[in-house]
């Protein structure tokens, strides 16, 4: 086992980031499950990709990916076509309906989050976009992000 090398401030911006996942989920009435719109928003603007390809895309245990799919599917939100290259395999694709659905979520969740800063100055705004994105780039490319620091 490792060591924990967080600090409490660490721990507190992480709570701090689940307490507004919990009040955005809270404001909006969200019905999807999060993994829905998550998995939706991997394949919406692709062509249709392999489950496999989606589960890395997603950093999703394959088996996790797998049942959603199916659920997708069967919702019609997304749809399985053949692969060309390999006629033996599948690929999935989001469909219309799924489009919509991930639109939808998507501007309930950004009308909820602009009436949240709706009287934070636009500098205020501008500097939480600039954090979000600048922590989202030091998880997902850590070695961009300490190179460039």
């Amino acid at each position: 086992m490792q060591a924990d090398s967080s600090s409490p401030q660490e721990a507190q911006i992480l709570a701090a980031i689940i307490d507004v996942l919990h009040a955005l989920k809270a404001r909006t009435g969200e019905r999807e499950n999060p993994a829905t719109v998550f998995l939706l928003r991997h394949l919406r603007g692709t062509t249709p990709m392999r489950i496999s390809d989606l589960a890395e895309a997603s950093r999703l245990d394959i088996s996790t990916v797998s049942r959603h799919v199916k659920a997708l599917t069967e919702a019609g939100h997304v749809a399985r076509v053949e692969d060309p290259v390999d006629r033996r395999a599948c690929l999935v694709g989001i469909t219309d309906a799924g489009v919509d659905l991930y639109d939808r979520a998507m501007s309930v969740r950004a009308e909820a989050l602009s009436a949240a800063v709706a009287d934070w100055p636009g500098a205020d705004r501008t500097h939480l976009l600039d954090l979000v994105r600048r922590l989202a780039t030091s998880l997902t490319h850590p070695a961009e992000t300490r190179s460039t620091a």
